[in-house]
């Protein structure tokens, strides 16, 4: 049996975002963000559950970082609740900062670097209030809020990532409307919310490079990618709806912020719900970056469908592979992800920043997640063989440290390398903790 060995340097993380672990979401000084006024209206979530309590690291973070440390990690991702900062425009929330430079200062003492998400969907509900990021004045908010976290922990953190997953955020709370804000079919709001966040994004990227002076120091933006192929291989129909499709969840995020432009098969069919005057922001949108995020979890396969609405798409599950809880399961599609990084824009430096296997527990807890080590084997292994090829592949975040709050799918979507009780907050080692500890320690992989 053979192994791949990968350098000394790479970056070994886990990765989560502050509504779905923190708790007390109103603790301190604190405002509502739109996820606590989603997860609180019935029906939104499963179960009812909310982020109220979570996991508890608002309270129980020195614990956490202990887990980290007996993992072995030298990185943690992890993102800042924005109205706990800025509980109202221009207004900072000196406790809420407390609680970030306090987790920020245990992370460096027990040898983790920090990875700070600016925005992980937690929109403050004042802004929302004002229409969010539908309207170009959020923009300006964000940036008075990005300068805030700057000012307060740029002199330790070193790594930033502006946004999380823009794709998922539209699509998700403005067109499917399974999550917030809970928008459903409205494709101006969505395409809306796309170009401001993405502009944010770019903006926020100038900004920092104004905070900035060393060579540890870099900003980049986090993307989920999808994997997209037609259902039939041989079906020219098929074909031009994933390509289509493509260029609608997967191209219209990342080409904007490399080579400003949206792709124009995607303009073609939603170029009128963008806003006004939205190609005057194209020369700024390539704000420079340092790094890409690449978020993977799965492909998805496409057949044309004439009757169904818009895009005349119908997204098909693959019968002939294996499928998780939530998707079909394919380690090439992270290669090909990875591939395109450095064939179609310019072979940038990129890490994976989210990359994960969910898991529903019928019953008994599950502690020996022996799928999930085989999904998480595979994937990295596929990444390893894009590194062997040239990819600028710098380092690898687990999804998750430990089950949370899954958005709209409550506390029952487990994702965790560590087990949470919810009723009593017990964290325990699963199998795949054990697996990822020894890989972090080796960096050597059995193939």
């Amino acid at each position: 049996m053979g192994h791949i060995q990968f350098p000394k340097s790479f970056i070994w993380g886990t990765a989560s975002s502050s509504y779905q672990i923190e708790g007390s979401p109103l603790a301190d000084g604190a405002s509502p963000s739109i996820w606590h006024a989603f997860s609180h209206k019935p029906g939104k979530t499963h179960n009812g559950d909310t982020g109220d309590i979570a996991c508890d690291h608002y309270n129980r973070y020195p614990e956490d970082i202990g887990h980290m440390k007996e993992l072995g990690i030298n990185a943690y991702r992890f993102s800042v609740n924005w109205p706990r900062v800025v509980p109202e425009p221009g207004k900072v929330n000196e406790q809420g900062l407390a609680f970030y430079n306090k987790l920020v200062d245990a992370l460096l003492a027990n040898g983790i670097n920090p990875y700070l998400t600016l925005f992980h969907w937690e929109t403050p509900q004042w802004l929302e209030d004002k229409g969010g990021f539908v309207t170009r004045e959020a923009v300006d908010h964000f940036l008075f809020y990005s300068e805030t976290m700057f000012s307060a922990l740029g002199d330790r953190v070193k790594k930033w990532i502006t946004v999380n997953e823009p794709m998922v955020y539209s699509f998700y709370g403005y067109g499917l409307g399974k999550m917030a804000p809970g928008y459903k079919f409205n494709l101006k709001r969505l395409f809306h919310a796309t170009h401001h966040l993405l502009l944010a994004h770019a903006e926020t990227c100038s900004l920092y490079k104004t905070f900035s002076s060393g060579t540890e120091e870099h900003i980049g933006i986090a993307e989920n990618q999808i994997w997209i192929r037609p259902s039939r291989s041989d079906n020219g129909k098929d074909k031009e709806t994933a390509e289509l499709m493509d260029s609608v969840l997967n191209r219209f995020y990342i080409d904007p912020v490399i080579n400003g432009t949206y792709p124009e098969i995607a303009l073609s069919k939603v170029g009128k719900f963008m806003p006004a005057g939205f190609e005057q922001d194209l020369s700024r949108m390539t704000a420079p970056f340092d790094f890409i995020g690449i978020n993977y979890y799965t492909k998805q396969d496409y057949r044309f469908a004439p009757l169904a609405p818009y895009f005349h798409q119908k997204e098909v599950p693959d019968s002939r592979g294996k499928r998780s809880a939530m998707w079909d399961i394919y380690p090439e599609g992270i290669y090909n992800l990875l591939k395109r990084v450095k064939e179609k824009y310019g072979n940038i430096p990129c890490y994976i920043t989210e990359n994960g296997y969910p898991l529903v527990e019928a019953g008994e807890p599950v502690i020996e997640d022996d799928d999930r080590i085989e999904y998480l084997s595979n994937h990295i292994k596929a990444a390893h063989q894009a590194m062997e090829e040239g990819v600028q592949l710098k380092g690898y975040f687990h999804w998750t440290l430990m089950d949370n709050f899954e958005w709209h799918l409550g506390n029952a979507m487990r994702f965790g390398l560590i087990r949470v009780d919810f009723f009593n907050q017990e964290r325990r080692w699963k199998k795949s903790a054990h697996w990822y500890k020894k890989l972090v320690e080796t960096g050597k992989l059995e193939t």
